[in-house]
């Protein structure tokens, strides 16, 4: 049987650059068939370094304006809108709800290559724990819990994004292999592939230990169970997720706990959550990208300072950002002008250019008017490395605070999301104010709060599909815009068809498998 080309010269590449973003574009230099260069721990550690390299390629690092991270969940939200004097096809199609086939973010190839590395990885590394007796029992275990987790994350990101997939869960190894399947129910795959995975890394994982913030340890992997059970509603689960999650410890040796605000990192050094997030006693799970080593990562919320395709959506920079800039304002979120610059473009802060977007650096923490041109410029005029995280303290405090409404127990709900807004420097909601009177309206809360709290980190589609509230949402936006584009008024048709929560599957990823069936919406 032919096998297919593995370049052992690639891994050790990966080994050497931590993640370089160069070394996908190398030429296969020997036809080593994978069997064969799984034997030392040289070939495990190789081989889980280039599976975290090609996720992280795809979530932040594979050329300027590429992260796929923040296109799928955050992009076509309310949170960022296209820049009218600088858009693209891409990013009109994100910002009107009017995606198609060619759209190059369609395409889910890249997170079918990290599956077929975790899959590798899954196979071939027992048998490394055969020829080298420095593959130990904990040393496979880790490996195998990091590959297993992986490979859930990237089945995940894909349910979320495409619903139903193709599923491949042993590596390609001939030229025999089909690389035609048809698509796998997104529930089912939710099921009986990622849950299990997922259970199976939380098994094998060592507990208690003091983890890297870069890999996919305890913290992790409870955080995309808990996740993964808040996609399914299934509120008790996650629940219990969160609590093992708690019992975790952090990257800094401490206990996740969750017992108070006093586990999220305090308020004077949340920049630190982004800038240095190994430090941080709320980090669970980040992606570190350093141009030093690997070129600018070069996203669209990044260090660019020129315009940019992507901005702020007028309505949360108005009516969030733009209030902390008047003097004295009534409430005080320390959050809006350590995530943006307020004072953009001649340091008017009623420019329409919303596109400075600083929350990965360390500037400032309170600029001002007069300060800004001298002090954030430090900051966005160079490039300078993203830290993206993943999963953090905050996250989990606010779907913890969402799966404790959802089954009854409000009282707790609204302490978790106190945790978070009192963090931020904004007053706790008392327990019979209007904003959080009853289930609906603390859901409500608490996905506002989502919204704050999270912005620029891919979160904010992913919340609105999980919960229902796409199309009330971002019908209204989508009408705003369509009439700033120049639709009148009454021919504003907002988000149109539902079903265009989807995104289209890619036409060449359909073209190469003709077992595949396009979202419905978008044609065959």
């Amino acid at each position: 049987m032919k096998k297919l080309n593995y370049s052992i010269i690639i891994l050790c590449i990966i080994t050497v650059c931590s993640g370089c973003n160069k070394f996908l574009d190398v030429s296969p230099q020997s036809q080593v068939a994978q069997s064969k260069f799984y034997k030392t721990l040289y070939d495990v550690n190789a081989a889980v370094a280039g599976m975290y390299a090609g996720f992280q390629q795809q979530m932040i690092g594979e050329a300027q304006y590429k992260e796929r991270a923040l296109y799928w969940g955050d992009y076509r939200s309310d949170n960022f809108d296209r820049f009218l004097s600088y858009t693209t096809i891409t990013t009109t199609e994100l910002a009107m709800n009017s995606l198609t086939t060619d759209n190059e973010f369609s395409d889910w190839s890249g997170l079918y290559t990290v599956i077929g590395r975790a899959n590798a990885n899954i196979k071939y590394i027992p048998g490394a724990a055969i020829t080298d007796s420095k593959v130990t029992q904990d040393v496979m275990n880790k490996a195998l819990a990091e590959s297993y987790a992986m490979r859930a994350i990237c089945y995940f990101y894909i349910v979320r994004v495409w619903g139903d997939a193709p599923v491949w869960t042993t590596p390609m190894e001939s030229l025999t292999d089909t690389l035609e399947k048809p698509r796998v129910a997104a529930d089912k795959l939710i099921d009986e592939l990622i849950i299990p995975d997922l259970t199976n890394a939380y098994s094998l994982v060592v507990k208690n230990q003091t983890p890297s913030v870069w890999t996919l340890g305890e913290g992790a992997i409870c955080a995309i169970l808990a996740d993964v059970y808040m996609w399914k509603h299934d509120y008790a689960n996650a629940i219990v997720w969160i609590n093992n999650l708690f019992k975790a410890k952090g990257p800094t040796g401490a206990l996740y706990a969750g017992a108070s605000g006093a586990n999220l990192q305090p308020q004077a050094t949340w920049k630190s959550l982004f800038t240095a997030p190994n430090t941080s006693i709320e980090s669970i799970w980040s992606i570190h990208w350093d141009f030093l080593k690997n070129d600018c990562a070069c996203m669209v919320t990044s260090w660019t300072a020129n315009n940019k395709p992507i901005v702020m959506d007028a309505d949360l920079y108005n009516n969030w950002v733009i209030p902390q800039t008047v003097a004295a304002p009534a409430e005080v979120d320390i959050r809006p002008k350590q995530t943006i610059d307020p004072y953009s473009r001649n340091n008017d802060p009623t420019a329409s250019y919303r596109d400075r977007f600083v929350k990965w650096y360390a500037s400032p923490v309170n600029p001002t008017k007069a300060s800004t041109a001298a002090e954030l410029a430090t900051y966005y005029f160079k490039e300078a490395p993203v830290y993206l995280p993943m999963y953090r303290l905050a996250d989990i405090y606010l779907l913890y605070a969402e799966a404790l409404n959802a089954t009854g127990n409000p009282a707790d709900a609204l302490k978790y999301l106190n945790f978070v807004r009192v963090r931020a420097g904004l007053p706790a909601y008392e327990a019979d104010s209007a904003p959080v009177t009853g289930q609906a309206a603390m859901a409500d809360a608490i996905l506002k709060e989502r919204q704050l709290e999270l912005v620029g980190e891919g979160k904010r589609w992913f919340d609105l599909v999980r919960t229902g509230n796409v199309v009330k949402i971002m019908d209204p936006i989508l009408k705003r815009r369509q009439i700033e584009a120049g639709s009148a008024a009454t021919d504003a048709t907002g988000f149109g068809d539902p079903r265009k929560i989807l995104w289209p599957i890619n036409r060449s990823v359909m073209n190469a498998n003709r077992q595949l069936v396009q979202n419905p919406g978008y044609g065959g």
